[in-house]
């Protein structure tokens, strides 16, 4: 219950103004004017207009003045009139009203706003506080006041003001009535204010949720919402990017629908166990009609109408792919170009023994003195030579190529020696010598071996030329060392490549990887090497960085091991009697545009028995097995006049299942073709073809089904 602070000489007053039908008609007053704020709270919709209607309910009590004044911050403490009402409303003009602790906030209203007890003021002649505005109160006949507190404690808003024409109108149960109005007035404002504070919390959330909305329908970025594995929203883009419809929605779809198959593994595993946070990957995604594209995919844990969900944000980043592969490949015919000399150095070996072997087995043979034993070892060397030349061939073919190979396991270690073997014959030269430790059981890692195999190369051609580079600054007797192991560790595999050379300053080890940075003089280097290396080892899940050494340069390749991976599975070895297998009822036609490789090989075909013809072109080749269908089709794939392609399209198109062997020695078709036809009824060889293996290849064709 409020204390009633009263001026002290209020009481004599209040005494001399006191009867009982006076004191009856106060209570009245008071007791209607509380009845008819409370009405004004019940309705009120707006806090001014409640304050306003208060004040005006006030003057109609018979009240010469109301108002309500809020107490302002510090330091200041002023006391602003909110409303008023009465026939001395002017009285408030330019008077100065604060709650501070000095002249003008001594009043009635300040010690009410500090106190929190109403004030009362019994008659403005005698009351000594009032005195600085006694005479203007006089000047619009004042008597007596009232301040109230609205608001308590801390939350103490300001004063409810009453003042009357006569002295001594404010007793305890006047006040105390009067109190309830301020006490209701205190509990309306704060419901007003609440009711005003949830409206505008309820219009910025709905300003929020509307702008939330727009960016997400605006975004550029797919955005697709699913709870247990569920699609429950999708925005415009993801409807662009998938290849949705109203007829093919997204929303109610499985999400696993959308991820292609290299990828699903991947997906299942955070679907069933969702990683906290935010967690970026790159997935091969799938549109409705079946087409991939490379994607990278922002995930977290979200609440989507009360329930728990997951938000991906899928960024299409096949167009950045395209750019990276051409930038890989950029790297790679760099590398085969810094190799280029080397390489010609490996082919020419073989071709110089060809060679030599070829004309001194023809010169001994026109001289009667070749006999049966020399001329077999001669073109033994002969053949041997061929392989070695169709294995640097096959390695700058594979490496060479624009690598589209789906991710699968290979062995590490086979891909490193790989490596090795395609560059030692650029090492030797220069008095560089290779130690390699690899183990005799495979290694399997999940990836594309040819990117491996780049790293490798890129790696061992930069020990290479910093040994070379730096020969003349070391001691007479140092020789250049290269030294590779590959092996287990744990759960992963390691690669270490280290050089006994000068090795890297401090100040370039923080720059090895970034793009275009090299150590290289201009002209030698594109600065993509390492870089590119980094990625590839990134994109399969490993790491690749710079060890301390205490002489050189040592890096180190670490790939996850693929436990579950099975090993390689060896290819059946076919029968070397297979090869005496040949009947003459059997025809097969060769199809080359160079003469003489066709005719030796329709003359090797012969001599194992069966009925051969020749064709030049893709359209003599057609006409010819239109006259006469062969059981057996070998043909070339570059031709001048109908190639190789258009002729198997067609022979597939009168029997899907002729057996067809394609040779050839074109570096990308080889990949292209193997991948669009090669099946059980047709196999692609690489120039050059050893005649052993084309051989019984043929007999296999033409073995009867089992």
């Amino acid at each position: 219950m409020h204390r009633i602070i009263i001026g002290r000489h209020g009481e004599d007053t209040m005494s001399r103004g006191s009867d009982t039908n006076t004191g009856r008609r106060r209570m009245d007053q008071a007791a209607n004017l509380l009845v008819r704020a409370t009405e004004a709270l019940l309705q009120a919709s707006d806090e001014l207009e409640l304050l306003e209607q208060i004040c005006l309910i006030g003057a109609e009590a018979d009240h010469r003045l109301a108002w309500i004044g809020y107490a302002g911050p510090p330091p200041g403490r002023k006391v602003t009139v909110m409303a008023r009402a009465g026939q001395a409303v002017d009285y408030l003009s330019d008077i100065p009203i604060s709650w501070n602790d000095d002249e003008f906030g001594q009043g009635p209203t300040g010690i009410a706003i500090r106190s929190g007890q109403p004030f009362v003021v019994s008659d403005t002649r005698s009351e000594p506080i009032f005195a600085p505005w006694r005479e203007k109160a006089e000047l619009y006949g004042i008597r007596s006041s009232v301040a109230l507190p609205v608001g308590e404690g801390e939350q103490r808003i300001g004063a409810l003001m009453f003042y009357s024409a006569q002295p001594g109108m404010f007793d305890a149960q006047v006040v105390g009535m009067l109190m309830g109005v301020a006490r209701n007035l205190s509990h309306g404002i704060a419901t007003l204010r609440m009711r005003a504070r949830h409206q505008q919390i309820a219009k910025e959330l709905a300003e929020s949720e509307q702008r939330y909305r727009s960016l997400v329908e605006l975004a550029p970025d797919a955005i697709v919402v699913h709870g247990h594995g569920s699609i429950l929203f999708a925005n415009h883009a993801a409807i662009h990017a998938f290849g949705a419809s109203s007829w093919a929605p997204l929303t109610g779809r499985p999400v696993l629908d959308l991820v292609h198959p290299d990828s699903r593994g991947d997906a299942l595993e955070r679907l069933d166990s969702p990683p906290p946070g935010h967690i970026l990957n790159h997935y091969r995604l799938l549109r409705l009609d079946g087409t991939a594209f490379e994607a990278e995919v922002l995930a977290c844990s979200i609440s989507f109408r009360g329930l728990p969900a997951r938000l991906l944000v899928v960024r299409d980043i096949s167009e950045r792919t395209r750019v990276q592969e051409t930038l890989l490949q950029t790297a790679k015919l760099a590398t085969l170009g810094e190799m280029a000399a080397g390489l010609v150095h490996e082919l020419s070996q073989p071709l110089n023994i060809i060679r030599l072997a070829a004309e001194g087995a023809l010169m001994l043979i026109e001289r009667d003195k070749a006999n049966q034993e020399f001329q077999t070892q001669q073109f033994a060397l002969i053949a041997e030579q061929c392989e070695r030349t169709a294995e640097i061939i096959d390695d700058i073919r594979i490496f060479s190529r624009r690598d589209t190979t789906p991710i699968q396991v290979f062995d590490a270690a086979l891909a490193v020696r790989s490596a090795i073997e395609v560059l030692d014959g650029q090492f030797r030269p220069d008095g560089i010598a290779v130690h390699h430790e690899l183990p005799p059981v495979p290694l399997p890692v999940r990836g594309r071996r040819v990117q491996l195999e780049q790293v490798m190369l890129n790696l061992l051609n930069n020990a290479h030329h910093a040994l070379r580079d730096s020969k003349d600054s070391m001691p007479a007797d140092w020789s250049g060392e290269i030294f590779v192991r590959a092996a287990r560790r744990d759960d992963h595999v390691e690669i270490v490549i280290t050089d006994n050379g000068p090795g890297l300053p401090e100040s370039m080890k923080t720059h090895l990887f970034e793009p275009f940075f090299t150590t290289k003089e201009a002209g030698r280097g594109t600065g993509l090497g390492l870089s590119v290396s980094h990625g590839l080892i990134t994109a399969m899940k490993g790491s690749l960085s710079l060890r301390d050494s205490p002489a050189g340069a040592s890096f180190a390749i670490s790939l996850p091991l693929d436990l579950d991976a099975a090993g390689p599975l060896p290819l059946p070895a076919l029968s070397p009697a297979l090869a005496q297998a040949g009947s003459g009822d059997s025809h097969i036609l060769v199809v080359d545009d160079e003469a003489t490789a066709a005719q030796t090989l329709a003359r090797y075909l012969r001599e194992l028995g069966y009925r051969v013809s020749i064709a030049g072109t893709g359209i003599e080749a057609w006409k010819l097995f239109s006259e006469d269908p062969a059981d057996v089709v070998i043909t070339d794939l570059r031709m001048p006049a109908g190639n190789g392609e258009q002729l198997v399209e067609k022979l597939r198109d009168y029997d899907p299942l002729l057996p067809i062997v394609i040779v050839t020695g074109h570096l990308g078709a080889t990949e292209r073709v193997a991948a669009n036809l090669e099946d059980d009824r047709c196999a692609v060889l690489k120039k050059p073809v050893a005649l052993g293996q084309l051989g019984e290849l043929v007999t296999v064709f033409l073995q009867p089904p089992t």
